[in-house]
């Protein structure tokens, strides 16, 4: 499967000091935000989270999300100009096999001590554009103009 709206913004992932945050939720729907610099898309346009920590919070919140079908959000700030949001459910966790042993290998080549728990799969749905001037006009699309008091003050 790809998804087509993925290749708007498939260059930003790879951006030099991309900022790259997972939000996920716990079972009582507390939020939990955590940047992670190993996110990135696979070649069929699925993210990927490579999750070091078995105990995390990220970690356990992923999981619950995949039992109960719950959404997570992936902020990515590429500059102040390029940055999205992606909404997406995990579809596979991988815990073996030779996509997982790939990443296994390359985090040891980095660290000999480093450990990986889940190699995350997650299906995107919805690609929102946070560019402050995009956004900007999508959150007023449809809304009447207002002029805060503060502003009619000062043009006195």
């Amino acid at each position: 499967m790809t998804y087509p709206d993925v290749q708007k913004f498939a260059d930003a992932f790879n951006y030099p000091d991309v900022v790259k945050i997972v939000a996920t939720t716990d079972k009582d729907g507390v939020p939990h935000l955590e940047e992670n610099s190993s996110i990135y898309l696979d070649d069929e346009g699925r993210i990927v989270i490579v999750e070091q920590n078995e105990y995390s919070q990220t970690n356990r919140n992923l999981v619950h999300s995949i039992w109960f079908n719950k959404k997570v959000s992936i902020h990515i700030r590429a500059s102040e100009e390029r940055q999205f949001q992606v909404v997406g459910k995990p579809y596979k966790a991988l815990i073996t096999g030779e996509r997982f042993e790939t990443h296994y290998k390359k985090l040891r080549e980095q660290n000999e001590d480093a450990e990986l728990s889940t190699v995350w799969l997650i299906d995107p749905e919805e690609f929102t554009d946070e560019n402050p001037e995009v956004r900007r006009e999508r959150e007023n699309r449809g809304r009447l103009p207002l002029i805060h008091l503060d502003r009619i003050a000062k043009a006195e």
